[in-house]
């Protein structure tokens, strides 16, 4: 047994024992299901999870392919065409230059 499982196990008795309120002549027994405790806790442990290892090739949603379908795809934009948020910073940037411009000297 190892240092770290006796410490387990010896915690593990010692908690049962307090919540059975301490009762005199049963620490055999609070060891005993300390022991399954961990035996069960590892076993658990190394188990792989039936939901983990499982791997679906089935896609969580379907997509049918109607017409439906094809209209709600969104539509390619034109090569030279701006998103409107840079096109009003490029305004901006050009209205703030020629401000700075025509202030007199």
């Amino acid at each position: 047994m190892t240092d770290a499982r006796k410490e387990w196990i010896s915690k593990r008795a010692y908690s049962i024992w307090e919540e059975a309120g301490r009762p005199h002549g049963h620490d055999n027994a609070h060891w005993e299901q300390a022991v399954r405790e961990r035996d069960e806790l590892e076993r658990v442990a190394l188990k792989p999870d039936a939901a983990t290892a499982k791997v679906s090739k089935k896609p969580l949603i379907e997509i049918s392919k109607t017409k439906d379908a094809e209209a709600a795809k969104p539509k390619k934009k034109a090569a030279g065409a701006e998103k409107p948020a840079a096109a009003a910073k490029a305004i901006a940037k050009v209205k703030s230059a020629k401000a700075a411009n025509s202030k007199p000297i």
